[in-house]
């Protein structure tokens, strides 16, 4: 019996267990079809999307999935004026829930019965691609979490302490150096002219933007955290002061617990107008304007059972609430072609002597999505206790790359736990 339990304890015993969690999740490339919003996706491409969702799960012998859910879509546009993100994935969930009339078939329910059932959503969005592309995953929130305690405590045991100090570092002297090139603005205009101070200047408030927006971001310590039943069990409210402290960075805002009650949403989206301007007056030294890609990071916690009026769908919260209003308020850049410095290119290529050329530069994604975000990720937390508020938390952080979700990071601590494991043999 002891043996047995030092093997289920084991890192071989538990990177097995991850194996066969990743086996549980749903994967489905759709092919050929353009990602749009309900009221601009024709009918026969609806159709189509469930007729290769439901070719892939009957290839699988898989049903629809009954329990909480992780989804994380990744969309490619190619059109001219394409449809945001957001209202893609709205779409998308509808799809992938209730069947069309005109897709016949015996079961009453595709990837899923209810969308309430998503808990954890991850959506990314390149618009000006060559090629359509709805990409999805679909893992059991149970996976999904048991994964969080594993990574977890992996990080812990190979935290670095230092490699921590040298990032801290890195970001203390990007926010230096941007404070000292505009303290001491006039000076440098005078020794380099004003075209190439501001080129600068632009570069260093890059560098700046990357480093504090990027110490906002969720990590999976921090999702683990929140479903940390252990709290309770030591009997000492540790769960709220984590809160505290997961809120004591000014870089996340804190919003209060979603609407309830008929009437109260005008108050709600006030209060998102209010913090976002606050935030933005805060640190618009720094970030106005935005010249870095971000992405929104949302948790969001109920109001107890009690006090709950109808559970909102994750899409939904950022769909009608936070999205429109962090792009409309921020305006940031939605792809990492939007922040070239066009203006000092085209004078290092005229001053180049044809050695550089504008032409070998990527192609710039449509106008019309400009501003916007590279992707979202949205977590429903477990309610708030009787007695206590819910809350929703929001980050808008660094994200150059467009892929940087909670989901992906597990994944990525965990191959790089096994891969340390292989090592070491």
């Amino acid at each position: 019996m002891l043996d047995e339990d030092h093997y289920l304890s084991s890192p071989q015993a538990l990177l097995a267990q991850h194996r066969r969690r990743v086996l549980q999740r749903f994967h489905l490339i759709v092919k050929g079809i353009e990602p749009r919003s309900k009221q601009s996706m024709p009918d026969a491409d609806k159709d189509e999307v469930q007729r290769q969702l439901l070719r892939q799960m009957e290839r699988m012998s898989r049903r629809a999935f009954r329990g909480p859910l992780a989804l994380r879509l990744r969309l490619g546009t190619t059109e001219k004026q394409p449809t945001h993100s957001h209202h893609i994935a709205k779409n998308l969930l509808d799809l992938f829930g209730k069947l069309r009339e005109s897709v016949p078939t015996g079961r009453s329910a595709l990837l899923y019965s209810d969308d309430q059932q998503v808990h954890a959503l991850s959506v990314t969005c390149r618009h000006g691609e060559s090629e359509p592309m709805i990409g999805l995953t679909a893992s059991p929130l149970r996976g999904i979490l048991d994964d969080l305690r594993f990574a977890r405590k992996d990080t812990d045991e190979r935290r670095d302490p230092y490699e921590e100090r040298e990032h801290e570092m890195h970001h203390d002297g990007a926010v230096e150096e941007f404070v000292n090139l505009r303290r001491h603005g006039p000076e440098y205009r005078r020794c380099w002219g004003d075209s190439a101070y501001e080129s600068w200047l632009r570069m260093y408030r890059q560098r700046a933007q990357e480093a504090v927006l990027g110490g906002a971001a969720l990590r999976p310590r921090d999702v683990a955290a929140f479903y940390d039943r252990s709290f309770e069990e030591l009997g000492v409210n540790l769960r709220t002061i984590f809160e505290r402290l997961f809120f004591s960075t000014p870089l996340r805002i804190e919003l209060s617990e979603l609407p309830q009650v008929p009437g109260s949403s005008d108050m709600w989206r006030a209060e998102i107008d209010t913090k976002l301007k606050a935030f933005l007056n805060k640190f618009h030294r720094l970030i106005d304007p935005l010249l870095i890609p971000v992405a929104l990071e949302v948790v969001i916690k109920p109001p107890p059972d009690n006090r709950r009026r109808g559970l909102h769908d994750l899409d939904n919260v950022l769909r009608d609430y936070l999205i429109p209003k962090v792009v409309d308020i921020l305006k940031p850049p939605s792809d990492l072609a939007f922040t070239f410095d066009l203006e000092a290119m085209k004078r290092a290529a005229a001053n180049s002597g044809g050695r550089f050329r504008l032409s070998a530069l990527p192609k710039l994604p449509p106008a019309s999505t400009k501003f916007g975000v590279t992707g979202y990720e949205a977590w429903r937390l477990p309610p708030a206790r009787k007695g206590e508020k819910g809350f929703v938390g929001v980050a808008v952080v660094a994200d150059s790359s467009g892929c940087e979700d909670v989901l992906g990071q597990i994944d990525d601590e965990i191959e790089g736990w096994s891969d340390s494991l292989e090592r070491r043999r």
